[in-house]
This record gives C-alpha cells, structure tokens and sequence, in this order.
C-alpha cells in the first residue's frame, strides 16, 4: 500500500514474480480504500509509514490488523519514530524500499505466518530509540540477553560470557528489573524473546516455503 501511483503500477512484478508463491490481490493509496476493497481479505499488507495523507503509521497499523491482515511496513526513509512506532502499533518488520526484493518477500512471509523478521534497517531503528520505554542496558546485560533468548540455557550463557552461572541470572535479573520499570513484560524467557526481538537484539528470522503465503495485499 503506497500513495505513488508509480510505485504502486510496479509493485504486482517487483514483489510477486511468477515463482515467488506470493499473489497481490489489491492496491491502494490509502488505509480507507485498502479497508472497502479486496485489500481487508489479505494474509498481509505492506504498508508505506509516510502516506501524506496527515495519518499516523500507528494508526494505520491498528487499523488494518483490526480487520485481519498482518502488516508490514516500509520506506524509502528510514525514519526512527515512524518505524518503532509502526512496530509497536502491531506491524510484524519494516523494510527499506531499496533492499533486495528476495528480503522483502522474506519479510512478508514470515508476516503471513504472523512471525516477525527483523531486517537490518529495523535493528537499527530500535536500537536508536532512546524513549524511556526502551531500558538502558549494560554490555553484559545485552549480551546474556541475547544469548538467553536465543535459547541457550543459563549455564550455556554464563560460558558464552565466562562467568559464573551465578553472575549470568544476576545479568537477566537485572534486565528483567529494567523492562519492568519501563512497563513491559519480560518475567518469562518467552517475554524476554519478545522485548529483545522489539528492541533489535536479537535477530529473529523465519525462512518459510512459498505456500506459507496465499494472498498478499500491497
């Protein structure tokens, strides 16, 4: 979804060649009109966060998930407090217009089976947040973070890090004391994946197969 017609004309054979597994079933120029059209039946919907038209990406996310699709974002620009803010709003990644079309498609169907991708342009921007929701934390408070939530049992991080299994839960616990000062969730290691997925820490990617998208609305 954009609100260059230019880019919209191309988009049916820059997105979805024959062999890609991915069908645009509608464009628009506008949250409303993808809303009253084919656009509210799609598996997931790339959505510009500037469309000119005075909305809020935030708004527009909210809007469209509401109905269904999952969104996902992009941009020629990559502007920090449009694209968090997309991403708190709901959307499952955001995207450069400019990156290679094989990524972007990456990024949508993982969208389809509602698992977020993080792409480079998205750790960036969530890692140049500095609101208070996002805590401040230490080297080694990110590190046993990231290694946490990739999976690794405590004592597999606490020899990552050279310390003492001891020392590795006095990390997390401090994380998890800091994302619950800034109000969010970060109790289970499920919560901790979550907030550092959110926050650019840890890269999560799902390589699916072409049929884990049916419909994609853009």
């Amino acid at each position: 979804m954009d609100d260059d017609p230019l880019v919209l004309q191309g988009l049916s054979a820059w997105l979805a060649p024959a062999d890609s597994g991915i069908v645009v079933i509608d464009l628009a120029q506008s949250v409303d009109e993808l809303l009253h059209g084919r656009g509210r039946e799609a598996d997931v919907v790339l959505l510009d966060v500037w469309l000119g038209d005075d909305s809020r990406v935030g708004d527009n996310v909210r809007a469209i998930t509401a109905v269904g699709p999952a969104v996902v974002t992009i941009s020629t620009q990559d502007i920090t407090d449009l694209i968090v803010e997309s991403i708190e709003a709901g959307a499952l990644s955001y995207v450069h217009k400019s990156l290679d079309p094989t990524e972007i498609r990456a990024a949508v169907r993982s969208a389809a089976s509602r698992h977020k991708f993080m792409t480079p342009a998205l750790a960036f921007a969530l890692r140049s947040d500095q609101r208070p929701t996002r805590p401040s934390l230490s080297l080694q408070e990110t590190e046993s973070l990231r290694l946490y939530a990739s999976g690794l049992r405590m004592t597999d991080v606490a020899r990552r890090l050279g310390v003492k299994p001891s020392t590795a839960k006095g990390y997390l616990d401090r994380v998890r004391a800091k994302y619950d000062d800034a109000g969010r969730a970060a109790r289970t290691k499920l919560d901790l994946r979550e907030r550092a997925l959110e926050d650019g820490i840890l890269r999560g990617t799902t390589a699916l197969g072409p049929r884990a998208v049916r419909r994609v609305s853009g």
